[in-house]
């Protein structure tokens, strides 16, 4: 993490430098490293910084049972040296227990319920990890850097769930779970240009947002109000769509 974070920081970008280290990291996509490998150019320089930056993100009743862990994180676990098991379950369900207490399962529709049971999921392998990676050694780097990559990869289902999960407390109104768009048949080049398009229009529309909630601070009108709420409403559903359009792009890169 040292690495990345220090690569990241630096003005001048050592290109081969930062491809090895994205190379080396669990994450990596075979078709994104392809092109990456094809030499630097300011687009690949800026598609490296962005599969590099994924891993600094930042970092909600609490689940009686601890859920079977995906076979490639046990792979992890097992491998490290991971002690007091009956005190990191104690830390696990009480951060869990914190983690969960906005939302109760019985509050929630029938369509999200399945993806609040994946939460706890989720939850507890961040944690199994988070634990394994305290208890490795200086030298470990690669198992390292892999353990943080599949926390980030984690971490960003997670936040794309309990954004679904805020959105129908707040408007009692489900997103978007899916897109009818299809990217497979676009260049390398067009990919690009519609990731950079959806990332424009996604940063607009969240500015818009911000506006509107400080004009809902100030507004006295209930109809005007009401009016605010729906337009927020409309455009973070818009925004969810494109998010995920965005995944969808950048597992083809």
């Amino acid at each position: 993490m040292n690495e990345i974070t220090t690569w990241l920081q630096t003005k001048t970008k050592d290109y081969d430098a930062g491809l090895l280290l994205y190379r080396n990291s669990a994450a990596a996509k075979s078709r994104t490293l392809s092109a990456l490998e094809r030499g630097k150019s300011a687009r690949n320089l800026c598609v490296l910084i962005k599969e590099l930056r994924t891993f600094s993100k930042s970092s909600r009743s609490a689940p009686v049972k601890k859920p079977e862990l995906a076979p490639e994180i046990k792979k992890i676990i097992n491998s490290a040296n991971v002690q007091n098991e009956q005190e990191k379950q104690d830390l696990i369900h009480k951060s869990a227990a914190t983690e969960f207490k906005r939302v109760r399962l019985g509050d929630l529709p029938k369509e999200l319920r399945p993806k609040y049971k994946r939460l706890s999921d989720l939850w507890y392998q961040m944690c199994e990890l988070k634990f394994a990676f305290n208890d490795l050694k200086p030298q470990n780097e690669k198992q390292a850097l892999q353990i943080i990559l599949n926390i980030e990869k984690l971490d960003e289902e997670r936040d794309f769930i309990w954004k679904e999960l805020d959105h129908w407390t707040k408007f009692k109104t489900l997103l978007p779970v899916k897109t009818e768009e299809n990217f497979s048949e676009l260049t390398p080049r067009d990919l690009y240009l519609k990731q950079a398009n959806l990332e424009n229009y996604i940063y607009k529309k969240n500015s818009r947002i911000e506006t509107w909630k400080q004009d809902l601070k100030k507004c006295k009108s209930k109809p005007e109000s009401v009016k605010l709420q729906e337009q927020i409403n409309r455009t973070l559903k818009a925004i969810h769509e494109h998010e995920i359009n965005l995944k969808k792009i950048e597992e083809l890169m």
